[in-house]
């Protein structure tokens, strides 16, 4: 029997994740693991224990983990920061950093597409944070517009246009990368290496891993390689 995690009982069958019980457990324990990474707030606490509870219920009853994403305990007053928080985490499973704590690891090929819509549904929830119609126009005007923010100093602008690049890049969307795909790919390059914000030169690693043709291990491995001092003045 497999558990189907929805965005809401609404639209059931419309976007939902299915998975076996095994496939359970591995992908509730990649957010977990991918949890404490983090420091986290009483709300964001609430949100891993929820998932947490879900892993448990499946040992106990395998087959009754279903959920629905709009059923976790997100807090309205906080859902923003909260938000970002579940995307981060979604983000970091993705990493050999967590890969590495499995026992047996799991095949990207089917994990990560499940990672994928789960992050999908968490957008759902509060979009207009994240990015919104100046992000669009931003990327519409090319490279020049994105240098100016991703090289700028406001950092908040910074999340806004990676997050939504995430969406522009993803092939499913069908845009025309032909002017912005180069250009932008040796941006997040510079991104990468001269970037105080951990979670900034993050996000710039996963849309270069995930997009651009960049091997995320080999990568990250190459910037670990850097000399501090070098990390420091740039």
């Amino acid at each position: 029997m497999s558990n189907i995690i929805s965005f809401s009982k609404g639209v059931f069958g419309k976007e939902s994740i299915s998975m076996s019980n095994q496939g359970t457990d591995c992908f509730l324990e990649l957010l977990l693991i991918a949890s404490d990474f983090f420091e986290k707030t009483e709300h964001q606490e609430k949100l891993t224990a929820f998932l947490k509870n879900r892993k448990e219920i499946n040992h106990i009853s395998p087959g009754t983990a279903s959920f629905d994403v709009d059923e976790m305990p997100w807090n309205q007053d906080t859902l923003s920061e909260d938000v970002m928080f579940m995307l981060e985490i979604i983000r970091k499973a993705k990493t050999a950093d967590v890969l590495r704590k499995l026992d047996d690891r799991p095949n990207p090929k089917i994990v990560f597409p499940w990672l994928d819509r789960f992050q999908n549904m968490i957008w759902k929830l509060d979009k207009a944070y994240l990015y919104s119609e100046e992000e669009a126009e931003i990327v519409k005007g090319g490279t020049g517009p994105i240098f100016k923010v991703l090289t700028g100093n406001d950092n908040n602008a910074k999340r806004r246009l990676l997050f939504y690049l995430d969406r522009h890049l993803d092939p499913y969307y069908g845009n025309d990368l032909s002017q912005i795909y180069e250009p932008v790919k040796e941006m997040l390059q510079d991104i990468v290496i001269k970037e105080n914000e951990d979670d900034i030169r993050e996000e710039a690693l996963y849309l270069l891993e995930a997009y651009m043709d960049a091997p995320y291990d080999l990568f990250e491995e190459r910037i670990h390689a850097l000399p501090p001092q070098f990390l420091s003045e740039v």
